[in-house]
């Protein structure tokens, strides 16, 4: 999804469009560690700030799955990871599961995805740009999909809950949830919002800044990382075209518990070039590799000094995409070029090839869909499927495909490409 996600970006960079990158591009960066206006909060300054973190689609027990149904309807898969099975979540005996009768199935923009928030609790955020509603409700849910209970609702709102990575997921500090989203409809007013889901109480955090956020990068300690994005088109020279100046992308650290904006990092990046700069925050640091000078840092979040952790990246893995796909252990595994750098020593290496997974018309590296530390979630084959869908007239219609399945990889044979997987499942789709 991620790459999806950069070649979406790649066109708005083109178009001089208002966006940002969840990975930032550059020619030349400046970190700064200089402080904005402090903006007023929306509502009376919460209990002081604690750690935050990104909710995820699952944990080491349990891999939350979706898959639509005729009618508008949605329908959950849980993955079981120590039976490793997969079953849809209903016990009610005889269910078909595929009416609105089955406690696991639900209208499309009524709960279109679940995060694990507690060992007992899941968290939906609702209508993700769907037609159907113009509120968007903050749903929790028993770890087995059911009970559904609303416990906020945010009018003419969209919440971005994808969670695809760290650019896109919901988090929370313990006490609130946060997820980023906009005003009237995804073309509107970026917001932050959150959400007190023991009060009921929304609140936008942007609502008084004075800085135009397009989206999130991340979290570090109490704090988020948010992303401006230039927002002036370049000028169309005599032939029509946009010339070839450079944007600008700032990132900046904003303390949801005071309301202050800080720089923390400036990159002049030329227009439609996605290459040439990652920036990244996982398990809470901020990582940065400049792949035109060859060199991978820390940030520093409260001083904004980059603390250099490998150099002298070797030629041949500077030309590509980078598209990062995780950090693994102590490496941080990079595609197009598949190479790894290691955080602690600096080595940079070829990141060895599991099989391709053939699927959509090629072949493709497993990808990791759940990052348990020394055991991960990926995609571990594919073969032919025929389903049977209803078409537009009524009329069953079949669709020939493929069906994924997924498996549990250590995370010494993922980073030496030993395709050693435990299935526990098909990937619902």
């Amino acid at each position: 999804m991620k790459r999806v996600f950069s070649l979406t970006l790649a066109a708005l960079l083109l178009a001089g469009c208002t966006a940002a990158p969840a990975s930032g591009s550059t020619s030349s960066t400046t970190l700064t560690a200089e402080t904005s206006a402090t903006q007023e909060p929306a509502l009376s300054t919460p209990a002081p700030a604690q750690p935050l973190r990104p909710l995820r689609v699952g944990d080491e027990r349990q891999y939350y799955m979706t898959e639509m149904l005729s009618g508008g309807l949605i329908r959950y898969r849980v993955a079981d990871l120590t039976t490793h099975q997969t079953a849809v979540p209903c016990t009610i005996e005889g269910c078909s599961h595929d009416t609105a009768d089955c406690p696991a199935t639900f209208r499309r923009g009524e709960c279109d995805g679940v995060y694990v928030l507690d060992d007992n609790t899941l968290v939906a955020f609702t209508n993700n740009h769907f037609p159907e509603t113009k509120d968007s409700d903050v749903v929790l849910l028993d770890r087995n999909c059911q009970n559904r209970r609303v416990v906020a609702t945010v009018t003419d709102a969209t919440f971005d809950a994808l969670g695809y990575d760290n650019t896109t997921a919901p988090y929370t500090d313990g006490t609130y949830l946060y997820c980023l989203g906009h005003h009237g409809g995804y073309d509107g007013q970026t917001a932050l919002f959150r959400i007190d889901p023991s009060t009921s109480e929304t609140v936008d955090l942007l609502e008084n800044t004075d800085i135009p956020i397009d989206m999130l990068l991340g979290a570090v300690g109490s704090k988020f990382v948010l992303i401006q994005f230039e927002q002036e088109a370049p000028p169309d020279n005599s032939e029509g075209f946009t010339s070839a100046s450079t944007q600008q992308i700032v990132h900046w650290l904003f303390d949801p518990a005071a309301g202050a904006l800080q720089q923390l990092a400036s990159y002049d990046t030329p227009r439609g070039i996605l290459d040439s700069h990652t920036a990244e925050i996982l398990e809470g640091t901020y990582y940065q590799v400049d792949w035109t000078a060859g060199t991978a840092s820390t940030l520093d979040p409260e001083t904004g000094e980059a603390h250099r952790f490998a150099e002298n990246i070797p030629t041949e893995y500077r030309e590509g995409h980078h598209w990062i796909d995780d950090k693994v252990g102590d490496w941080l595994v990079f595609s197009y070029p598949m190479v790894m750098i290691n955080v602690k020593t600096g080595e940079v290496r070829e990141h060895p090839a599991l099989l391709d997974n053939y699927w959509n018309g090629g072949g493709h590296q497993p990808r990791i869909y759940l990052n348990l530390g020394d055991t991960l979630l990926v995609d571990c084959r594919y073969e032919p499927y025929t389903r049977t869908d209803v078409g537009p007239d009524g009329v069953p219609m079949t669709v020939e495909t493929s069906q994924g399945y997924l498996g549990l990889i250590s995370a010494e044979d993922f980073l030496n490409g030993v395709p050693n997987y435990t299935e526990v499942g098909v990937i619902a789709g």
